[in-house]
């Protein structure tokens, strides 16, 4: 390898909305789990891993209902779209990023299931 190659990153995307839907969080649990080990077992090697947590992104799925009542959750009173957590992917992806490691990240702009 030389001093210019990359040797890449491991991204999860992983989730709170796991009531309700037991196989799913246990899924996304073992992800989380295995992501953050990951960043360990391969450090050695120059890659790094992390877990972004992007809270409820509108993507199409969302009824006019989950949107408002998910706005409302938000301190900038709306939801993300698909562009919020994929500047946080190019960010870690990036030189800049690459102190970055073995981290939970929330990229949820302030979500809270509570108020």
């Amino acid at each position: 390898m030389t001093n210019d190659a990359d040797p890449g990153r491991i991204i999860a995307f992983t989730s709170d909305h796991v009531v309700g839907n037991l196989p799913y969080g246990a899924s996304k649990g073992a992800l989380d789990r295995i992501t953050l080990a990951a960043a360990h077992e391969f450090a050695h090697l120059g890659v790094r891993a992390n877990i972004i947590n992007p809270g409820p992104i509108d993507t199409g799925w969302m009824t006019d209902e989950i949107r408002i009542a998910g706005s409302k959750q938000t301190p900038a009173g709306h939801l993300a779209g698909p562009e919020e957590p994929a500047n946080l992917v190019a960010f870690l992806c990036s030189p800049q990023g690459q102190w970055i490691n073995g981290q939970h990240l929330f990229s949820n702009g302030g979500f809270r299931t509570a108020l």
